[in-house]
């Protein structure tokens, strides 16, 4: 009988362990999607060419640092989703701009101080789209 208590419990454990990084994941998608939503869809990010916007990266390792020697920068949505599906529970993760402008456009739209303060909503939203209440 103790086995199998024992057992129900791990499984549980296992299972809450599973879900709170999947509610993580989303969450920190949402929060790159919220912060790279241009302004005319709603969001803070001006978009001219939609280079800012593709210099938007996830690390787990330390802050997003700028690239001067990019000028162009490409779809980051497979090293994006890459690095969030490396983020643990209880671990710091960091999302940032590699373009060396990006806090000059920070400073006149706020897209990201704008975004961050969402969080907490972000968070219940992905609770919501994970099956959660």
């Amino acid at each position: 009988m103790t086995d199998r208590f024992a057992a129900q419990i791990a499984d549980w454990t296992s299972k809450a362990e599973a879900r709170q990084t999947e509610v993580l994941h989303q969450a920190v998608r949402l929060l790159v999607e919220e912060v790279t939503r241009p302004e005319n869809a709603g969001g803070h990010m001006p978009v001219l060419t939609g280079n800012l916007r593709n210099s938007v990266a996830v690390s787990t390792t330390g802050p997003v640092t700028y690239s001067f020697k990019t000028k162009k920068f490409r779809d980051p949505s497979d090293a994006v989703n890459n690095a969030i599906a490396g983020i643990e529970v209880g671990k710091v993760a960091y999302v940032g701009f590699r373009a060396p402008y990006a806090h000059k456009r920070e400073a006149d739209h706020a897209f990201a101080r704008l975004a961050a303060q969402r969080w907490p909503q972000l968070a219940v939203e992905a609770t919501k789209r994970s099956g959660g209440r």
